[in-house]
């Protein structure tokens, strides 16, 4: 709760006022997952409360984040890193409305794990977000969100054309930039082509550390969140952050929840690690009242 009351200002992105009629969009943003290892160690197998410390910031119509391990149990299909979770994993899930699963480690298990890990989120309620655009109505307004790796692939620049003729919000989740690094020239470049083609919100995860914000004409750009369960040793990726926004028109508000992990599990920051993360993304904290709405 502490880190959610040091600033009671908001972040204004966007020039016109979408009128007292227009309803209000409430999304919560966060970065990177990982249910194996770690969480694995400390919340499995009944997965009850992954989130617990956090659950009031992710709150909203729309509860976005990137799950980095995919939850299968199919073998081991690919070099590297192993990320792979456990099926009973997709329990700790349940604040989420979307998860992106598109990522470096979503053929971790093979096409068939990838299969799986998709239906699993499914079957818990929880939609997978991938390239094909998906579109939901959220009180009564049109929503489309979709996500790319970052691969060397061509950016789904039509897709994202395609949604904004569709829908008045594209959500985008780029898997994108270098670990542990500051933003990158690429990773802007892409930005500002997304939001040409029709992006209202850019998501990014990958990076594993908390990055900035910019406003690119009426669109928000999130260029890292962060880890929001992790388990990585190194200190620059225990800061994450829950960025809440809201939506009314062309009006977007946001302000931050930061957050810090650690072998596995997940709270509030505090103290000196909340002007920290919000250094870094240059956001201001939300209020207690807007971080539980």
């Amino acid at each position: 709760m502490r880190a959610r009351v040091l600033v009671a200002g908001l972040l204004l992105v966007g020039l016109t006022s979408g009128g007292r009629d227009t309803p209000v969009l409430t999304f919560a943003l966060a970065g990177d997952l990982n249910l194996a290892r770690g969480a694995q160690q400390v919340h499995g197998p009944a997965w009850a409360g992954a989130f617990t410390e956090v659950q009031a910031a992710l709150r909203g119509d729309v509860v976005l984040a990137n799950l980095e391990s995919p939850l299968t149990g199919q073998p081991r299909l690919t070099g590297g890193i192993d990320l792979r979770a456990s099926p009973a994993a997709v329990r700790a899930l349940t604040p989420f409305t979307h998860l992106s699963v598109e990522n470096n480690h979503a053929l971790d298990g093979g096409p068939a794990g990838q299969a799986e890990n998709r239906r699993l989120l499914r079957e818990q309620g929880v939609t997978p977000v991938t390239r094909a655009p998906l579109y939901r109505s959220v009180r009564g307004v049109r929503v489309a969100l979709l996500a790319y790796l970052d691969d060397g692939s061509p950016l789904p620049l039509a897709q994202v054309r395609a949604a904004r003729r569709e829908a008045p919000v594209v959500v985008v989740m780029p898997h994108w930039g270098a670990e542990y690094g500051s933003t990158t020239a690429r990773q802007r470049q892409q930005a500002r082509l997304l939001v040409q083609a029709g992006a209202t919100l850019i998501v990014g995860s990958g990076p594993h550390v908390l990055q900035g914000s910019e406003r690119l004409g009426p669109a928000l750009v999130l260029y890292s969140l962060g880890n929001l369960l992790f388990d990585q040793p190194y200190p620059d990726a225990w800061l994450g952050a829950v960025v809440r926004v809201q939506v009314q028109g062309q009006q977007v508000q946001a302000c931050a929840v930061p957050t810090l992990t650690r072998a596995g599990r997940v709270q509030y920051a505090r103290g000196p690690e909340v002007g920290r993360a919000l250094a870094r993304l240059g956001m201001p904290a939300c209020p207690a009242g807007r971080a539980a709405s």
